[in-house]
């Protein structure tokens, strides 16, 4: 097991044997193949650009449980740095930020 990311309440790593990438947040576990994590970092990304100064939780949609969770602004936030890290250390995605 390699462990990626591990920040309370969040864990992202990847077992050898297996290609998936397993992220878990809050109570909620997933298990993602690579592509449906990119996709995943996507929908984060666009998810932070609707956040303003009086946003105090986030709700996100679990596709495949077809359930939405609301979580904490602070845990979204954590939530999305640790993607963002594993996207840079494992895809090589550097973040760009417009001027």
């Amino acid at each position: 097991m390699q462990l990626l990311y591990e920040m309370k309440p969040i864990s992202i790593f990847t077992v050898e044997k297996d290609a998936r990438i397993r992220v878990q947040f809050c109570n909620i576990k997933m298990k993602m193949k690579r592509c449906q994590f990119r996709h995943f970092h996507k929908y984060l990304s666009s998810l932070s650009k609707k956040i303003d100064y009086s946003t105090e939780n986030v709700e996100l949609l679990v596709v495949k449980d077809s359930c939405n969770i609301i979580i904490s602004l602070n845990h979204f936030l954590q939530l999305c740095k640790a993607v963002d890290a594993v996207m840079e250390t494992n895809f090589g995605l550097k973040k760009v930020y417009p001027n």
